[in-house]
């Protein structure tokens, strides 16, 4: 992991050292975020966009004719709210019930938290006081914490006849990393793509921000990966001006 994370790292430094850095910016964000679920959970599972935050600072480095890069160092949360389709229902002891119960609904709330190193190349449009940009470039992510939260709904037999329900609550943390009882893992590489508008002003500018990041490694051996979508305010104050 310390070797992956020194490559982008060292790209920073060197492209920082070797161009023209016009400015530094702070973006503070809306991330919402899902799981791309395999085949064999989508059959049983839907899976929802989970709010989270994201802040970010960045450099922007001029390469000449409206091109620059904008290596990025960010925290974001990510994660999903998966829940079972209606039709869909276990017997009890397949989640730890008696027999007679049976499983008739299951959710879980998952928050992962990453530290992000995009580095984004964009291209400038506009002119006068207002602008706009389109972005792509990939981004190394870094998972160190997580917390989810459980819901487990049972009917089961309460008298002659009748049936009575209940839902069970429970959270749990989340190991992430490269060992053998790690939950999820660790890194992710992801392909990210935006855009924006920006406000021009004297010694700075003013952003609204889209961002979607396409998660490209399996997050868990089930076949789980990242998707997110960010959507946020910028400020960038101009360097040598």
């Amino acid at each position: 992991m310390k070797k992956l994370f020194l490559l982008p790292a060292l790209f920073l430094v060197f492209t920082a050292l070797n161009a023209q850095i016009s400015g530094i910016g702070l973006r503070p964000a809306l991330s919402l975020s899902t799981y791309k679920m395999p085949r064999n959970w989508s059959d049983s599972y839907d899976a929802s966009l989970r709010a989270g935050a994201s802040v970010a600072g960045f450099v922007e480095i001029n390469l000449g004719n409206r091109f620059t890069v904008q290596p990025e160092i960010a925290f974001t949360q990510r994660g999903a709210y998966i829940k079972s389709e209606s039709n869909i229902f276990w017997q009890g002891p397949d989640f730890g019930y008696p027999a007679n119960y049976s499983v008739v609904d299951y959710r879980f709330k998952e928050n992962l938290n990453y530290l992000d190193v995009p580095i984004m190349f964009e291209k400038n449009f506009g002119g006068g006081n207002l602008g706009a940009y389109l972005a792509l470039g990939p981004g190394f992510s870094f998972g160190f914490s997580g917390k989810g939260r459980e819901e487990i709904t049972v009917e089961f037999p309460a008298t002659t006849d009748a049936v009575d329900t209940r839902t069970d609550y429970s959270e749990y943390t989340i190991e992430m990393g490269k060992g053998r009882y790690d939950m999820y893992k660790g890194f992710d590489l992801s392909l990210n793509a935006g855009g924006g508008l920006v406000w021009i002003m004297e010694r700075g500018e003013l952003g609204l921000d889209l961002r979607y990041t396409h998660g490209l490694k399996l997050l868990s051996p089930d076949g789980l990966k990242n998707r997110n979508l960010l959507v946020g305010l910028s400020y960038m104050h101009y360097i040598g001006q």
